[in-house]
């Protein structure tokens, strides 16, 4: 051991295998990083697409969903509740894309999925709401 050097060579054999397997890690991280993001942009994508498609006919219907007040038994205040349900569905897809669209650049790529499914998950939680409702009437 020289005065020059900071370490002993035990020591330093030991740091330059730890340095290597963090530099090794580093790359298996970013490959695995490079993967991801690669997936969230085909979910992303693939989600725009379908929203941007099925938009107006949710948004149809829930403009037509007004006939929830054919019902003789539908009061004033259930028939608009479910009636913004109902667009709040076709709401949430725009909502959605804009949502997905920001986490992806902001390379959060687990939210990206997250808002990738608002608007199922919106669908499925108006869907039992309204089930809901209408066995209480």
């Amino acid at each position: 051991m020289s005065l020059n050097d900071p370490m002993p060579s035990e020591q330093k054999a030991e740091y330059d295998q730890k340095k290597a397997l963090n530099v090794s890690s580093a790359e298996t991280t970013s490959k695995e990083m490079i993967k991801i993001q690669k997936s969230a942009k085909r979910y992303a994508i693939g989600f725009t697409v379908i929203y941007t498609v099925l938009f107006p006919f949710f948004f149809y219907m829930g403009l037509l969903s007004s006939m929830v007040f054919a019902n003789p038994r539908m009061t004033a205040p259930v028939g608009l509740l479910i009636i913004f349900l109902i667009l709040s569905i076709s709401l949430s897809m725009p909502v959605s894309i804009y949502l997905m669209w920001s986490r992806y650049l902001r390379s959060q790529y687990k939210e990206t999925r997250f808002f990738c499914a608002l608007p199922l998950l919106t669908l499925v939680g108006v869907f039992f709401m309204i089930t809901a409702i209408e066995a209480l009437l």
